[in-house]
């Protein structure tokens, strides 16, 4: 007779990383295309205003907000999923203004150009744009292999918590979507709710280092791969 053999059960939690995971690549798919069509108008000295047909396109679904910012004060950025309620972004990007807003001083726009890599920014609360805890997606943009932006889009967490309620109720214990700073995206009970900030040192330094495993306490980490998001279990 063969020898027989067990499966190892996955840990708590993989399910719902796959979950997130998968939400944030078709974010990052609609990214991507905008970066391309940003990369081909940059590369032929067009403006970005010729791209107003497809960011507004991008809208809909989990994506709130959308769009294009350049390096040299270039904004193609539109808001609202609803059709009647979508708006283009202003943004004041003179220096010298009262009103004048830094974009790369922004998360979502400093790490894209110091690394050359796409990146989740948040939770944070958007004040820019809708005043709500939000997620940005942004991807960095190229042109003659020199920096040239970053195109992107905005989840708000509220609707991306909705999303995922049905795989946070089937982990079937405390569980919580979190960035590795212990920012809380999205979790099952009032001890973790969005915004919130997970304090046990041994848990944020777990998450930095983003391996899965399972904590001396019990808390379990399950990594989203190549995201800076994780999933917490509490026995």
């Amino acid at each position: 007779m063969g020898q027989a053999t067990t499966r190892r059960a996955a840990p708590a939690g993989t399910a719902l990383a796959d979950h997130v995971t998968a939400l944030a690549e078709q974010t990052f798919t609609v990214a991507d295309r905008l970066r391309r069509c940003a990369e081909d108008l940059f590369a032929a000295g067009a403006d970005l205003a010729a791209m107003q047909p497809q960011v507004i396109a991008a809208l809909g679904g989990l994506i709130t907000g959308a769009g294009v910012i350049g390096d040299r004060s270039a904004v193609e950025w539109w808001m609202d999923s609803r059709p009647e309620g979508r708006t283009r972004l202003e943004l004041d990007l003179d220096p010298l203004s009262d009103t004048f807003v830094d974009v790369t001083r922004q998360q979502w726009f400093a790490v894209p150009r110091a690394t050359g890599r796409r990146h989740v920014t948040g939770p944070y609360v958007d004040y820019v744009c809708a005043e709500q805890y939000t997620l940005t997606f942004t991807v960095p943009l190229t042109v003659g292999g020199a920096f040239a932006g970053i195109a992107g889009a905005d989840v708000f967490v509220g609707d991306l918590e909705r999303a995922l309620r049905p795989a946070l109720r089937a982990v079937g214990a405390p569980v919580a979507v979190v960035n590795t700073q212990g920012r809380v995206v999205a979790g099952s009970t009032a001890h973790h709710l969005t915004g919130s900030l997970v304090r046990e040192p041994h848990i944020r330094a777990a998450l930095q280092e983003h391996v899965a495993r399972t904590l001396p306490d019990g808390v379990g980490l399950v990594p989203c791969p190549l995201l800076p998001l994780a999933v917490l279990t509490w026995p």
